[in-house]
């Protein structure tokens, strides 16, 4: 379908609406799933005794971590080169704030990846009590608790955001009932 046709025009015509490419959807729900399970997964870490059930809490988390890292490399790869990009569904004031949240989504995912990363480093973390991490800079023990913490505020944040921009899709298709989120739904055949 050509990527040139806005929402109005699609609802006008009677057309089949909009959506984007199988890929992209799968690779935005698991993405979603991701971050949701891995924010929870964060908040009960701390309840698990410490030891082998920690450590395989922790290392669950680790491991689904350097998963969303990967979708989010395949994701930013296939966007650029495959992806369907369609026309804003919003134009002016609305289509630019949308644009300013997706930046920002992508920002916090690369950004709490990262420091997710830098925080099983700085930590030295066991993954399912057989393979250590190796400690990052062991000789600067204040970097331990400041990375912690950034990748925190930086998840906390992140899910803030995804909150707010699920919350903007269900406005939209329920109240503003404008198709914005049927565009994000597979189409049969597609």
């Amino acid at each position: 379908m050509n990527n040139e046709v806005s929402v109005a025009t699609v609802a006008e015509t009677g057309a089949p609406e909009v959506c984007y490419d199988r890929r992209t959807i799968v690779l935005h729900w698991i993405t979603a799933a991701l971050v949701v399970l891995l924010w929870g997964i964060a908040q009960v870490i701390d309840l698990f005794p410490k030891g082998a059930p920690k450590i395989a809490v922790r290392s669950v988390h680790i491991v689904l971590g350097v998963l969303l890292g990967v979708i989010l490399v395949i994701r930013i790869v296939w966007r650029r080169r495959s992806g369907r990009r369609l026309p804003s569904a919003n134009p002016g004031v609305m289509g630019y704030c949308a644009r300013i949240v997706h930046v920002g989504l992508y920002v916090g995912l690369v950004s709490t990846v990262l420091l997710g990363i830098s925080n099983a480093w700085a930590r030295g973390d066991y993954l399912f009590s057989v393979w250590r991490i190796p400690k990052l800079l062991p000789n600067i023990p204040q970097l331990k608790p400041t990375i912690e913490n950034l990748h925190a505020t930086f998840a906390n944040a992140l899910l803030i955001l995804a909150g707010a921009h699920a919350l903007v899709a269900i406005v939209h298709h329920f109240i503003l009932r404008d198709g914005v989120m049927r565009r994000m739904f597979p189409r049969q055949g597609q």
